[in-house]
C-alpha cells in the first residue's frame, strides 16, 4: 500500500515521529488544522476536517503538519491513504492505519493476528468495519486519536461508507478525522461522501495555490544559490507546491544554466507538465491535451464540440483544470494560464494526433460561418498536397484579404498553386489571380515571369485576356514575344467578357500615352477610345483620363481639368474594397492632383496625394508608393518647400535602391515602373538641386539625362533634353538649336508620365534660349506662352508665366513685375525670379525700386531653402552697393532636422509655421492642407514635445531650433 507522502506510517497503534516538512504558504489552512489539534487534546474534542485541492497543492503536507502537531502532544497518529487504480481489498486505507488487528474474542475464537500487508480472508465488509470500529474505540478511550486519510478520491467504496458510518457513529470520542481529497474528483461516491460530512458540519479547508511570493521563497529555500534557474519554468508550475519540488529536484539533478523554456524538447518542462497531466483524471487529461492542440484562446462550445460531447460534460473536467491553474476562464473564452503551459502540454501529443485535432477544429469553425480569411494561415499549414477543400478555402481568403492585405493574400495563393501539385488549368487560374499581387506589394519581376507563363500556356481566352490586363496595367514592354499578337487575340476573342475588352484597350492606350508612345495624331487616340463601347466605370474612368491627358498635349487644360473633374465620383462608383488597388484608379487620382497643383488648388491636390500615400503605406502596396511619393515632392516642390521636396524625392526611389543595383547610366529604378515615370523623378530632382546649388545632385541627374538621350524611350530623350536646359543655365553654357528644340518639344507635350510640366519651365527656356543666342527660338517660346495663356484664360499660373516669358524677352520690368502679381503666394520660387529679373531690368535706371524687388526675391529664395538662388540674388545687390544683413538672408524660419523630438515630416512643416506666428488656417494655405489636417498635426505635436499652447511652442522652438540655426 503507498502511503501518503511525507506521512509516515503506524503499525500496532503505534505513534511515529513525522518530520518537519511544512510548506511555505497555507498559513491560513495550518491554523485551523492546529486549532482543531488543540481542540481534541485540551477538550478531546473529535471533529471531521475535510482537506481538499487540487493535485500537488500541498494537501499532503497539509496532512504531515497535523500528524506533526498532534503526536508529540500525545496523541495517536494513524495514518493510511486511496491508491489509484482500486485494486486493493475492501477497508484496505483503513486496515492500513489501524495496523494488525486482534481477533475477534466473541466471534472469530482463535483468529490470529494478520501480518503487515496482508488482509483479513474471511469475513465481510460489515464484519471488517465492525472490527475497524472496535479498535478505534478502544484507542480512543486509550489517548485522543487522529485519522489521517490521504487521496480519498482513490479509496474503494466500503471504505467511504466505512468513513460515512465511522465519523457519524464515533462522533462523541476524542477522534479527529483527517481527509483529504482533490477537487473535481469525478467520482460520486467521494462527492456524497463529502456532501453529507459537510452537511454534518465537517470543516471544509481549501488548499489553493501558492501566491508568487511564496513560491519564489519556496524556490530559494530548495535550490538556494540556482534559484534563478527555476524563473524561465515557474508558469508551468501553477503555484503548486508538488510541481515547484519536482521542478527543483530536476533542476538540482541537472548540470549547467537552463534558459528559456524550450518547448518542443526541453526535459524539464516535458518532465513538469507530464506530472500535472498524470495528476488530473482522464477527462480532464483529455479536454487539456485537446485544448492544447487549439490555440491559446477557445470558447466551451468549440471544445465540446471538437470532444464530441455535449457542453454539460465539460463541467466537472473543465473545473478540475481550472482547479489546477492549467487554464483560466474569461468573460467568453478559455486560456491557458501561460503561453509556456500550453507549449509544454501540447508538446507531449504526438504530431499526428495534433494534426488531426487542428484539422477537426477547422471544419467545424468553417461549417460556423467562421470568415475563410480568419482561418486560411492555419489551413494553409495543415493543408496537404492535392487538398481540394484547402485550396479552395485559401482562394476565397486571398479574395477577400487582397483589398486590405495583398502580401498576406499573396501567400495565400502561393500556398494555394502549391497544393495544386500538376493541376495545371487550374494553377494557372490561381497564377492569374496571382500576378497583381505581387506586382501591387513590389514583386515586379516574380509577376512578371508568372504573367510569361500563364500568357505562354492559357487555361481560357478569359484568363489570358486578363493576364494581358495585368501586364499591360503594370508599365513598360510585355515580357513576351508577339505582344501586339497577344493583344489582338485577347481583344478579339468571343469569350472574353466585353468589360475586359474595354478595360484592356483603355489601360493599354493609357499606358503608351503615358509612356509617350502615342502622340494623338490625326485623332488616333479619339478612334481607340471609340472602340471601347463598355459603360463600366473603371472603363469610364480611363477614358476620362486619356482625354484630359490628350487635351494637356493639345494645351487646353482647363478643358483636362473638365475631364477629371468626375474622378472621385466614378472612384466612388467601383468597389469600395477593390477601387483603390487597381493601377488605373491611382494614375487617374495622382493626374487630378496634378491638375489641381497647377490650377492653383494646392490644398485639395495634396488632400489626394496624402490620401492614396496613406492608403499605400498601410495596405503595403509598394508598388505605388514611388508615384503618391512623386507626386507630394511635386507639390511640394511647387510650393517652395525644396528640403522637404528632396526628402520625398530620396524616399520614393528607397525601395527601388534597396531591391536592386543601379544600372550603368540608368539610376535605380523600381521593379514595374516605367522609363517616363524615372524621368519624371529625376527632372524633379534636377529642378532642385537647380535651385539649392547641389552641384553633386545636379551632376548626377546630368549624367542620368545623358543616358535618356541616348535610349529609345521617347519621353526619356526629351525629359533628358530638359534637364540638359538646366544644367547649362547651371553653368551658364550655350546649347544647341537641336537641344532647345527637343527640350521646346518637351514642354508642347505639357506632362511626364502622370505629372504635369510646371507652367513657368517656359520662362528658363526663353532664358536658355536668350543665353545661347537663339533669340528666334526665345521667341517661338514666347508665343507658345502666350498662346497657351489665351488657350486657358482662367489658369493664372499659364498668364503669369506669358508675362513673364514675354517680360524677360522684351527686357520689360513692368511685365515682369506684373507677372510676380500674377505667380501670387502659391508659388513662391516663380514669383522670386519674376522679381529678381524685373530689378534686374530695372537696376540701371532705377536703384530703389531694383533693390525692392531684390529684397523681396531674396526673402522668398531663402524662405524656399533656395540657396543658389540666394547667393544670385545677394552678389546682385552688392553690385547696387548693398550689404544684406545676415538676417535677411535667414528670414525664413529655420527647419529643424526630421529627428526633431520624434515628430514627423508633416508635423514639422506644421510647427514650424504655427511656431511663427502663423494661425492654423494661413498654416493650411501655405502647405497646401486642410485646417483639420493641420489642427491634427498640431495636436500630436503638443502632445509630442510635451506643451500645452502656442506660446509653450513658441518658446521651444526658439530656444532649440532658431537658436541653433542663429549659432550655425
Amino acid at each position: 500500500m503507498i502511503q501518503a507522502t511525507d506521512i509516515p506510517p503506524t503499525t500496532d497503534g503505534a505513534a511515529v515521529p513525522v518530520p518537519a516538512a511544512v510548506p511555505r504558504g497555507h498559513g491560513r489552512q495550518r491554523e485551523q488544522i492546529l486549532q482543531r489539534v488543540l481542540r481534541l487534546l485540551h477538550r478531546e474534542e473529535g471533529g471531521v476536517l475535510w482537506i481538499e485541492g487540487p493535485a500537488g497543492a500541498g494537501k499532503s503536507r497539509l496532512l504531515a503538519f497535523a500528524a506533526e502537531e498532534a503526536a508529540p502532544a500525545g496523541a495517536l497518529v494513524l495514518t493510511g491513504g486511496g491508491v489509484a487504480g482500486h485494486g486493493m481489498p475492501p477497508l484496505a486505507p483503513l486496515l492500513d492505519a489501524l495496523g494488525p488487528l486482534p481477533a475477534l474474542r466473541s466471534r472469530e475464537p482463535g483468529s490470529a493476528h494478520r501480518e503487515p500487508g496482508t488482509y483479513p480472508e474471511a469475513g465481510s465488509p460489515y464484519q471488517l468495519m465492525r472490527q475497524v470500529e472496535d479498535r478505534l474505540r478502544d484507542l480512543a478511550h486509550d489517548r485522543p486519536l487522529v485519522v489521517v486519510l490521504d487521496d480519498v478520491q482513490h479509496c474503494d467504496e466500503p471504505t467511504l461508507l466505512a468513513v460515512r458510518g465511522l465519523t457519524a457513529r464515533l462522533a462523541g470520542l476524542p477522534l479527529l478525522w483527517v481527509l483529504a481529497a482533490r477537487s473535481h474528483h469525478d467520482v460520486p461516491a467521494v462527492e456524497s461522501l463529502r456532501r453529507d460530512l459537510l452537511t454534518e458540519r465537517a470543516v471544509p479547508l481549501d488548499v489553493p495555490a501558492l501566491d508568487p511570493e511564496a513560491v519564489r521563497l519556496l524556490v530559494r529555500d530548495l535550490l538556494g544559490p540556482r534559484a534563478a534557474q527555476a524563473d524561465p519554468y515557474l508558469p508551468l508550475c501553477g503555484g503548486l507546491p508538488g510541481a515547484v519540488r519536482q521542478l527543483c529536484a530536476l533542476l538540482a539533478s541537472r548540470t549547467g544554466t537552463p534558459g528559456a523554456v524550450r518547448t518542443g524538447g526541453d526535459p524539464v518542462a516535458g518532465a513538469v507538465a507530464a506530472r500535472r497531466l498524470d495528476q488530473l483524471t482522464r477527462h480532464a487529461k483529455e479536454l487539456v491535451l485537446i485544448a492544447s492542440a487549439l490555440g491559446d484562446s477557445l470558447t466551451v462550445r468549440h471544445l465540446s464540440r471538437v470532444l464530441g460531447c455535449r457542453e454539460s460534460a465539460l463541467l466537472r473536467p473543465l473545473g478540475e483544470v481550472l482547479a489546477a491553474g492549467l487554464m483560466r476562464a474569461g468573460q467568453q473564452h478559455l486560456a491557458f494560464a501561460h503561453p509556456s503551459v500550453r507549449d509544454a502540454v501540447v508538446a507531449t501529443l504526438p504530431p499526428p494526433v495534433r494534426l488531426s485535432v487542428r484539422r477537426r477544429s477547422v471544419d467545424l469553425r468553417l461549417a460556423d460561418g467562421t470568415p475563410p480569411a480568419v482561418l486560411a494561415a492555419e489551413i494553409a499549414e495543415l493543408a496537404e498536397p492535392g487538398d481540394e477543400h484547402a485550396i479552395r478555402v485559401l482562394a476565397t481568403a486571398a479574395r477577400e484579404l487582397a483589398p486590405h492585405s495583398p502580401a498576406t493574400a499573396a501567400a495565400h495563393l502561393r500556398r494555394a498553386m502549391e497544393l495544386s501539385q500538376d493541376a495545371a488549368p487550374r494553377r494557372m487560374r490561381l497564377a492569374a489571380r496571382l500576378i497583381p499581387l505581387l506586382w501591387e506589394t513590389g514583386e515586379a519581376d516574380e509577376a512578371r515571369a508568372l504573367a510569361r507563363e500563364v500568357v505562354q500556356v492559357p487555361p481560357d481566352a478569359a484568363t489570358h485576356a486578363r493576364v494581358c490586363l495585368e501586364l499591360t496595367r503594370m508599365g513598360g514592354r510585355f515580357p513576351v514575344a508577339e505582344a501586339e499578337a497577344h493583344l489582338r487575340r485577347a481583344l478579339g476573342h468571343r469569350e472574353v467578357p466585353q468589360p475586359v475588352k474595354d478595360q484592356l484597350l483603355s489601360t493599354t492606350l493609357l499606358n503608351r500615352l503615358l509612356a509617350g508612345e502615342a502622340e494623338e495624331a490625326g485623332g488616333a487616340l479619339a478612334g481607340s477610345l471609340a472602340r471601347a463601347r463598355g459603360t463600366h466605370p473603371l472603363n469610364d474612368l480611363t477614358q476620362r483620363t486619356l482625354r484630359s491627358m490628350s487635351a494637356c498635349h493639345r494645351q487646353r487644360w482647363t478643358e483636362a481639368l473638365g475631364h477629371s473633374e468626375s474622378v472621385p465620383a466614378k472612384v466612388a462608383e467601383l468597389d469600395p474594397a477593390y477601387g483603390a488597388a487597381l493601377p488605373e484608379v491611382v494614375v487617374s487620382t495622382v493626374w487630378r492632383a496634378a491638375l489641381l497643383g497647377l490650377a492653383g488648388d494646392g490644398t485639395a491636390a495634396a488632400e489626394l496625394v496624402e490620401g492614396g500615400l496613406a492608403d499605400a503605406e498601410q495596405r503595403d502596396r509598394r508598388a505605388y508608393l514611388p508615384l503618391w511619393r512623386t507626386a507630394r515632392a511635386r507639390l511640394l516642390l511647387d510650393g517652395g518647400r525644396l528640403p522637404e521636396a528632396a526628402r520625398e524625392l530620396a524616399a520614393a526611389q528607397e525601395p527601388a535602391a534597396a531591391r536592386e543595383p543601379a544600372a550603368a547610366g540608368a539610376g535605380p529604378r523600381a521593379s514595374g515602373t516605367s522609363a517616363a515615370s524615372e524621368a519624371a523623378v529625376v527632372c524633379a530632382r534636377a529642378r532642385i538641386a537647380f535651385h539649392t546649388g547641389d552641384d553633386a545632385e545636379l551632376e548626377a541627374c546630368s549624367a542620368l539625362a545623358a543616358a535618356c538621350l541616348e535610349g529609345q524611350d521617347r519621353q526619356s530623350r526629351r525629359a533628358g533634353a530638359w534637364i540638359a536646359v538646366l544644367t547649362a543655365l547651371y553653368r551658364d553654357e550655350a546649347l544647341t538649336r537641336h537641344q532647345l528644340g527637343v527640350a521646346a518639344a518637351h514642354l508642347r507635350r505639357g506632362f511626364l508620365h502622370a505629372t504635369c510640366l510646371d507652367a513657368g519651365d517656359v520662362v528658363l527656356l526663353v532664358a536658355a534660349a536668350l543665353a545661347s543666342g537663339q533669340r528666334d527660338m526665345a521667341a517661338a517660346a514666347v508665343e507658345f506662352a502666350e498662346e497657351r495663356a489665351r488657350l486657358n484664360p482662367g489658369l493664372p499660373l499659364f498668364a503669369g508665366a506669358a508675362a513673364h516669358a514675354r517680360g524677360l524677352f522684351a527686357r520689360d520690368a513692368d511685365l515682369l513685375a506684373e507677372a510676380a502679381e500674377l505667380h501670387g503666394a502659391a508659388r513662391p520660387l516663380l514669383r522670386a525670379r519674376a522679381l529678381e529679373d524685373a530689378g534686374e531690368c530695372a537696376a540701371a535706371t532705377d536703384a530703389g525700386t531694383a533693390r525692392s524687388r531684390f529684397e523681396e526675391a531674396l526673402r522668398l529664395y531663402t524662405g524656399c531653402g533656395a540657396q543658389r538662388d540666394a547667393r544670385r540674388v545677394h552678389g546682385r545687390l552688392r553690385k547696387l552697393g548693398i550689404r544684406p544683413l545676415g538676417a535677411a538672408c535667414a528670414a525664413a524660419p529655420a527647419v529643424p532636422e526630421p529627428e526633431w523630438r520624434g515628430l514627423t515630416r508633416s508635423e514639422l512643416g506644421v510647427v514650424r509655421l504655427i511656431a511663427h506666428g502663423a494661425t492654423n488656417r494661413e498654416a493650411a494655405e501655405r502647405l497646401f492642407l486642410s485646417p483639420h489636417t493641420v489642427n491634427t498635426h498640431l495636436r500630436h505635436a503638443f502632445e509630442k514635445l510635451g506643451v500645452r499652447s502656442r506660446v509653450q511652442l513658441a518658446r521651444l522652438y526658439a530656444r532649440e531650433v532658431d537658436s541653433a540655426a542663429v549659432s550655425a
